[in-house]
């Protein structure tokens, strides 16, 4: 049987949503973490289609800019 340290992702991803304010930019909030970046880019693309800015950050604190001009 595989111990519990086996079944815990690498590395985790969320999504960060900005909001500017005036000409400043500020991290809003953040979503859950996701074991797979592929569906926490899922969820960045259907909240840029909503209009909400957003980018990836890994457990590491490494941000992925999903729009031009975010801060990262």
């Amino acid at each position: 049987m595989a111990s519990f340290h086996d079944r815990i992702p690498s590395n985790m991803w969320r999504v960060v949503f900005y909001e500017r304010r005036g000409n400043r930019v500020h991290m809003d909030r953040t979503g859950p973490w996701l074991p797979e970046k592929t569906h926490a880019r899922q969820w960045a693309d259907w909240f840029r289609e909503q209009g909400y800015h957003v980018a990836l950050q890994d457990q590491n604190g490494g941000l992925e800019k999903l729009h031009v001009g975010l801060p990262g």
